[in-house]
């Protein structure tokens, strides 16, 4: 008897149609205009691919351009940068689910992985308020 194999699906996970997008900002003020602080934003889009979810977020950035006043009283102006990432969920949106995730080493002298350049340095956590205490340490 012969048996033929079976034919593999290349698919391992069905298309959400969500995708997380990072978004980087540039906080301008002072004359000439400077940088002065830099932000990333992560917003939620849909999307039948990653191109047209791409797509979708370049469109939408702008909305989050903005001015803005120092706390100096200087002028200055909010400038979308450019997109940093873009992630696919695993399942659509609702309320749990997970939309990004990196992984971090807490000591820099040690990166995780066993030595590869994966991860950056654990930032701190602010506000501190929300730097929840463990209940007990393993």
């Amino acid at each position: 008897m012969v048996t033929r194999p079976m034919p593999i699906d290349e698919t391992l996970v069905e298309p959400s149609g969500w995708f997380a997008v990072q978004l980087r900002y540039a906080y301008l003020a002072g004359s000439p205009p400077a940088v002065t602080l830099v932000e990333d934003r992560v917003v939620l889009v849909s999307g039948s691919d990653e191109e047209a979810a791409l797509g979708r977020a370049v469109e939408m950035a702008p909305e989050y351009e903005d001015d803005y006043e120092t706390d100096e009283g200087e002028s200055g102006t909010i400038r979308f940068e450019g997109i940093v990432a873009i992630k696919e969920l695993d399942d659509p949106p609702s309320a749990g689910t997970e939309v990004w995730h990196e992984f971090m080493t807490p000591d820099p002298a040690r990166p995780p992985g066993g030595g590869d350049d994966e991860g950056e340095p654990l930032p701190p956590v602010y506000p501190e308020e929300m730097a929840f205490p463990r209940a007990h340490d393993d």
